[in-house]
């Protein structure tokens, strides 16, 4: 049961508002050294100071996961061909984030109530959604922010 003082609560009680973005040309290995850096699982990524997508820990392992396959698929001897994956990993490194991103971003206004952005959470199958006000990112919340607000 949800307590009367939780119920009042707006996305902008709970977001986080200094958010780390990346540009559509940011290197996928530069978007994983911020990731790391700032201990967070997606970044919004805005170009002209508009959210254009998100990219997600889960985008970036399965990047991953399909150039590993593709390497152990086109290359018989693939543990004898440490040059072969030393180069796909560097170009993977190199590779714009635009190529990977989300572009189907989920958007909330601080004032949204915090139920109704964790109903939106459950529903679309995310677990970030990208907070606006007046068409600019004023924040970001994860289901993780709600989650601490109800605990």
């Amino acid at each position: 049961m949800i307590s009367g003082s939780t119920q009042e609560l707006r996305v902008a009680d709970v977001m986080s508002g200094s958010v780390k973005t990346v540009t559509s040309e940011t290197p996928t290995g530069k978007v994983l050294e911020i990731m790391e850096d700032n201990h967070v699982h997606a970044l919004p990524v805005v170009d002209q100071d508009q959210c254009v997508g998100i990219v997600t820990a889960t985008d970036l392992v399965r990047l991953i996961r399909e150039t590993n396959a593709a390497l152990r698929s086109g290359y018989p001897h693939y543990e004898d061909c440490l040059w072969a994956v030393d180069l796909a990993h560097r170009k993977l490194d190199q590779q714009p984030i635009r190529e990977i991103m989300s572009v189907s971003v989920e958007k909330v206004s601080p004032d949204t109530p915090l139920c109704e952005a964790a109903k939106r959470l459950s529903s679309c199958s995310r677990h970030h959604l990208v907070v606006e006000e007046d068409g600019k990112l004023v924040g970001f919340l994860s289901s993780w922010d709600v989650a601490a607000a109800f605990c």
